[in-house]
């Protein structure tokens, strides 16, 4: 089949931008996906192991990672919006692979300290979603949406495999030779997948963003808007200046603050209930998987705000049942709520950055907006842990996790929509 477009004929292959989210899915599944969805599954043994039964204590070697990550990002951004995000991801596949092999022979709450800061930290920012996210944006512009969406499933599937055979792993295996298992699934599997699949630009293959045979069907208006939209480079102070970074700031801090500390104490929270955490585990992340498409879709037609909005609320909607989850039918609505608001947790972060700011310095104003959203994050596992301890239970941990994400819907009204509706619209303004 050929598709006319002028004097050229263009025949219509694979758009092999989709390998890059198969890729980009599978660094989440193994990488983000496991050391997020695991933390919570780990905490009671390690309190136990190497900090006296302290949660809070391991709540912030966590949060110390956060940190590591945190003042890091602005400086691998730069890098990858200048360099090869591939060889990034190699870099952070070798630092978290040695850093799981650490983790398996750490004895004191120090040498814990010190490999989840210094490696985890460092190995998840370079390996994480700032680098392949900025991939698929390298590979995608009106498909953007649904590519990040579909890229970020794979830490959701992971969520829906961790919480059941996790748990067994430790039991049968201790949570030592558990970490040593996650080191040789990282290495085993991500080396040769991004050594040999992962491309950083459409132009290595012979393609265009998008692929030829869709940018061939645009207009010739609309392709002409977007593109001069989507190449405006920012600088630091540009972005310092812009209302839209600023609220996407504090709402995706917000929404970061809340998973983070929701994937700590959720399996705790609900153990502690008498209830079947892992299943509600599972839940969350099976509702997230089934979001992501949704939240990916309705992103790319309606644009951000409207999407962002519905996302919080499903979060708020969520954590005020994990208040009172007392009953199994109800931990598991208030998973499937909260599992399928924060399922656009990543990928619209990356969609109302890159639309509001453009795509051409996108990965260093996620690396700068990880400043903003720091403190946000760094106090909300602490605080849901110290609650705990000072009251026995997370009911109000997760009010208070409800009540920021309420907060957090002052945001959208400041940032681009963005979206095909938004896109054709200012098209036909400028004509």
């Amino acid at each position: 089949m050929k598709l006319r477009s002028g004097d050229e004929d263009i025949k219509t292959t694979f758009f092999y931008g989709w390998v890059i989210v198969a890729v980009s899915a599978t660094l989440g599944f193994l990488g983000t996906g496991f050391y997020s969805y695991s933390r919570g599954i780990f905490l009671d043994d390690l309190s136990i192991a190497i900090a006296n039964g302290d949660r809070t204590e391991i709540s912030f070697a966590f949060s110390s990672a956060f940190v590591m990550g945190t003042l890091m990002a602005p400086f691998i951004g730069r890098l990858l919006d200048r360099s090869s995000p591939k060889k990034v991801l190699m870099y952070g596949v070798a630092i978290v692979t040695c850093s799981y092999l650490l983790l398996s022979q750490v004895e004191t709450i120090l040498q814990f300290y010190l490999v989840t800061t210094i490696g985890m930290g460092l190995g998840m920012a370079c390996m994480g979603g700032l680098a392949w996210h900025r991939s698929i944006i390298n590979w995608f512009d009106h498909w953007r949406g649904r590519a990040i969406a579909l890229g970020v499933l794979g830490a959701s599937l992971s969520g829906i495999v961790m919480p059941q055979f996790v748990p067994e792993l430790i039991e049968n295996f201790g949570w030592q030779m558990t970490y040593g298992i996650f080191a040789a699934s990282t290495a085993i599997t991500l080396f040769p997948v991004v050594f040999f699949f992962m491309k950083d630009k459409p132009e290595e293959v012979g393609e265009v963003r998008d692929g030829l045979a869709y940018v061939q069907n645009l207009s010739n208006q609309e392709a002409r808007f977007n593109n001069e939209a989507d190449k405006a480079s920012w600088s630091i102070k540009q972005m310092l200046k812009s209302p839209a970074f600023w609220s996407i700031g504090l709402i995706f801090g917000s929404m970061s603050a809340v998973f983070n500390a929701t994937m700590l104490h959720m399996f705790s929270h609900i153990k502690d209930m008498g209830l079947n955490a892992a299943m509600v585990l599972s839940v969350t992340a099976l509702f997230s998987a089934v979001g992501k498409p949704i939240i990916g879709w309705l992103s790319d037609y309606a644009g951000s705000r409207i999407t962002i909005w519905l996302a919080l609320i499903s979060q708020v909607a969520g954590l005020l049942l994990f208040s009172q989850a007392y009953d199994l039918k109800i931990a598991l609505l208030a998973a499937s709520l909260y599992g399928f608001g924060y399922s656009g947790m990543s990928p619209l972060r990356t969609f109302s950055l890159s639309t509001s700011l453009g795509s051409n310095t996108y990965a260093t104003a996620s690396g700068v907006l990880k400043y903003i959203e720091a403190p946000i994050v760094l106090a909300a596992s602490p605080m849901a842990g110290y609650i705990k301890d000072i009251t026995g239970s997370y009911q109000l941990a997760f009010l208070v996790l409800a009540g920021i994400m309420l907060l957090a819907c002052i945001g959208p009204f400041f940032i681009k929509a963005g979206g095909a509706l938004s896109r054709r619209k200012e098209a036909s303004a400028s004509d």
